[in-house]
């Protein structure tokens, strides 16, 4: 295995870009101005459920990568997955201060793609001391981070979409 087999980035984006873009419809369809009959209902749920598939992948991929080993895991598989993890760059080197941390994810250029300067703060303020807890290591924060982004967005796509099936309902009867 190489680690051209793995898409994490491409992943992580296209999840993020479904479930933001899956958001924004549903907004625009229980605004008041937005007929019930508007087809931005049935495009946002589409984008859900792209979403949601891509996110599971990308929980695929990281568990492959920075999950526990398999018991009967080769010393060559533990090294392929460490390379591959350091080559798509998902592992932050472990440094030991909160804002060695922050300074580093801040200037990383893909986390700047999905993250605003303050929201990236206050997802490494939440999930920092967790993350130095039990079996987890602090160099897979940045790819708890991504994971915990994609897992809002998608909490927020599923508690938009009871709403908008309410208001399509609605135009039914």
């Amino acid at each position: 295995m190489s680690t051209i087999d793995f898409n994490f980035e491409v992943k992580v984006k296209s999840a993020h870009e479904a479930l933001s873009q899956a958001i924004n419809l549903f907004r625009i369809y229980l605004d008041e101005k937005t007929p019930a009959t508007g087809a931005e209902y049935y495009r946002a749920k589409s984008l859900l459920k792209e979403g949601r598939l891509f996110f599971e992948e990308v929980m695929k991929e990281a568990k492959k990568l920075l999950g526990p080993l398999p018991p009967y895991a080769t010393p060559e598989y533990s090294e392929w997955r460490e390379e591959t993890a350091k080559g798509l760059k998902l592992i932050v080197e472990d440094k030991a201060t909160y804002d060695d941390f922050k300074n580093r994810l801040l200037s990383d250029s893909f986390l700047t793609k999905l993250f605003s300067a303050e929201e990236l703060e206050a997802y490494l303020h939440k999930y920092f001391e967790q993350q130095r807890k039990g079996k987890r290591k602090l160099e897979n924060l940045k790819c708890r981070l991504l994971i915990a982004r994609l897992n809002d967005l998608l909490d927020q796509a599923e508690n938009l979409l009871p709403e908008a099936q309410k208001k399509l309902q609605s135009s039914i009867f």
